[in-house]
């Protein structure tokens, strides 16, 4: 009789949970998706059974990315990891080959929700690999204080269609162009081939060679050259 209680304390399902389908998780992951800004879609059978939960499951990026993600009820005790089809994949921190481009960006430390109010607590920077990372965020100043759009993982990397925006470049508007090295700096003239806000990563054309350049904001119309980005 023991045995028998234990096993039926063990295998008990919480009272006023309701059996999940896969349509209901389908419906959940898209509607994750979009909140994240994300495009793909869920791999998942109609058919397909999920164990009982008292409440919607949550739905988080798995490994920081989300070409996967984790569907979980922490109320049953139970998780599921799901392929996304064309999902966007977690940067690359660090690794590569010796040759391989980096830039500096922002990646989250911890799940947050759409309206938080980002602090240094919040950000860490390192270096990713520059390849396929336009809109990168890569100053902690430019993040601090504003608020996220969207809702982001962990390991995430901060781009500036994630917060609220504050533009310090307009398409089109003129803007000065920094480079150099130690005590040397040159300036020249560009034109912004995008809006940009302080901190994000932007396209520009140098005004006098017509040469597109990678670069940094850093003010109102001020821009500084990318690194490995020239």
């Amino acid at each position: 009789m023991i045995r028998i209680a234990a096993l039926l304390m063990c295998c008990a399902v919480p009272v006023g949970a309701a059996q999940i389908d896969g349509d209901r998780v389908q419906a959940l992951v898209e509607q994750a998706l979009r909140a994240a800004g994300q495009g793909g879609h869920a791999v998942i059978s109609s058919h397909r059974g999920y164990p009982p939960c008292p409440s919607a499951p949550t739905v988080r990026p798995h490994a920081g990315g989300w070409q996967a993600v984790r569907v979980a009820c922490d109320a049953a005790g139970w998780h599921r990891v799901i392929r996304i089809r064309d999902g966007q994949a977690a940067p690359r921190i660090g690794g590569g080959g010796a040759d391989s481009a980096k830039t500096p960006a922002l990646v989250l430390t911890e799940s947050l929700p759409r309206g938080t109010v980002l602090n240094p607590a919040h950000l860490e920077q390192v270096d990713i690999a520059a390849a396929g990372q336009g809109d990168l965020i890569a100053l902690p100043e430019s993040a601090i204080g504003r608020s996220l759009r969207v809702n982001l993982g962990a390991g995430q990397a901060l781009l500036g269609r994630h917060l609220e925006h504050d533009w310090q470049v307009e398409k089109g508007a003129p803007v000065t162009i920094a480079s150099g090295a130690g005590p040397i700096l040159i300036q020249t003239s560009g034109v912004a081939l995008e809006p940009g806000q302080l901190g994000q990563a932007i396209r520009v054309t140098n005004a006098r060679s017509g040469q597109l350049v990678h670069v940094i904001v850093t003010g109102p119309n001020k821009v500084t050259v990318r690194p490995n980005m020239r």
